[in-house]
């Protein structure tokens, strides 16, 4: 091997870390970041019986469209409160065999949906929820112009994908506004609000660990609902617990 080639391999090593690989492209429900696919929008959720299967393998593989779920007639979930739980899938995650979340552009992103019930969909679509770093690096970019480009401090839940300057520097949508999302991570139940200092001026209520409480599933918590002033990509908290739910609250995807 050429000098060149030993630190082009090297140059390539550093870059990716030791058994890293590259993704040459992800599915067209999603975006690269780093070593996985970053949904591009917020989840929708659909309730689909198992003899749709062909639709079930196009969402599966990232390829569903809203004209293929509206040409198989299936009922959308994640819009009311307990929705979910009157198709069978229960605030814990048991029966959620048939619900699947899909990241697409122009429909209205599910919330009322505990983190059972969203871990559960990304199972049936083959993905899962992102981890709290996976969620900050692909969010990365998005705080530029927030407070005029993002759905915050608004009245009401918007459609995915429908403030086009609301995107990462990786190309996901409304990772900052519209919903709260849901990300992989549990800690112990937060019990107070602390503050980013001089850092940022974005909630963070991870301090005031409890200790004869639930536990806390961590949360990216920068909502339509919320003031403009505390919202951006370093917004989070650990403070609710899994099976909390409510009209702010869903999440994003990841492969």
């Amino acid at each position: 091997m050429t000098r060149e080639a030993r630190v082009g391999a090297m140059a390539l090593m550093l870059g990716l870390g030791f058994g890293k690989t590259a993704l040459a492209a992800c599915p067209p429900d999603s975006v690269i970041s780093g070593t996985v696919c970053m949904d591009k929008f917020e989840a929708s959720l659909w309730f689909v019986p198992p003899d749709q299967r062909p639709l079930i393998v196009k969402i599966q593989r990232g390829t569903a469209t809203v004209a293929d779920l509206s040409a198989a007639g299936v009922i959308q979930l994640g819009l009311a409160a307990s929705d979910l739980e009157a198709m069978g899938c229960s605030r814990g995650g048991n029966g959620c065999v048939n619900v699947y979340a899909v990241s697409i552009r122009g429909v209205t992103p599910a919330a009322f949906v505990t983190w059972f019930q969203a871990a559960a969909a990304a199972r049936n679509a083959l993905k899962r929820l992102p981890t709290n770093q996976e969620w900050q690096v692909a969010a990365f970019g998005t705080d530029v112009n927030v407070r005029e480009s993002c759905n915050v401090g608004s009245a009401g839940l918007a459609n995915t994908g429908s403030a086009p300057g609301c995107v990462s520097d990786v190309g996901a949508f409304d990772m900052v506004g519209n919903l709260a999302e849901w990300v992989a991570e549990w800690l112990p139940l937060s019990t107070t609000c602390g503050s980013w200092g001089t850092f940022s001026d974005d909630y963070q209520c991870i301090a005031g660990a409890g200790t004869s409480s639930f536990p806390g599933a961590m949360m990216r918590p920068s909502a339509w609902s919320l003031t403009p002033a505390s919202v951006g990509v370093f917004a989070v908290g650990a403070n609710l617990p899994p099976h909390y739910s409510s009209f702010h609250v869903g999440f994003r995807c990841v492969r």
